[in-house]
Order: C-alpha cells, then structure tokens, then sequence
C-alpha cells in the first residue's frame, strides 16, 4: 500500500481492465460461480509416466506412494493398461515439472 499522500503506481491496462470485470459482473455476466480458469483437456501416456518415475529415480513402489496411488495403478499406467486421469494427470505434471515438490509433499 503506497505512502499516504502519495499517487498509488498502477497500469492504465488492469484500470481499465478490472473496471470491464465490475460492468460484466454487475451486468451478471461474470460470478464466482460461473467464472472458471480456461484449461485444456490434458492426457498422460505410459511413456511419460515412465519418463516421470524415472526423472524421480525410483521404483514403482517408491513411485506409488509418492502419488499416494496403489502400486497396481502405477504399474497399470505405465504399462498403458490404464489411463491417469483428473487429480492423478495434474499431479503427474506437477511431478514432470519439478519433481522435488513432490518428494518434499510426500515427505511431510
């Protein structure tokens, strides 16, 4: 929060854009209930889950429980006969991308 009596340093782009965001909400356009994040649909194969267990340097049991998942469902996924899905296919990126968040979650 800026000094009192000092001018708050903004973006004339988020002004305008967050007065556009108020017009569409009174208008009924934009709630908390409707708006949502754009996201697409995203899918894993086997071979990225083996990428991703194999970046982690561990094996299928290790890898299981830091999913929390049955070692049955890690195997089943790199073996292609399952797919991952919702919460497990999010988890996943977030293990492909930095792996360490993982490990460091799961061991708490």
């Amino acid at each position: 929060m800026p000094a009192k009596g000092t001018i708050p340093d903004f973006s004339f782009d988020d002004l305008v854009t967050s007065m556009q965001q108020g017009l569409d909400h009174a208008k009924g356009k934009i709630t908390a209930r409707t708006h949502r994040l754009k996201v697409g649909t995203v899918s894993m194969t086997a071979k990225e889950v083996v990428t991703i267990r194999k970046q982690l340097n561990v094996s299928q049991a290790v890898f299981a429980d830091l999913l929390n998942v049955p070692k049955a469902t890690a195997v089943a996924w790199e073996r292609g006969l399952r797919s991952p899905s919702g919460a497990a296919v999010r988890l996943l990126q977030i293990a492909k991308m930095t792996p360490e968040t993982l490990v460091d979650v799961a061991s708490k």
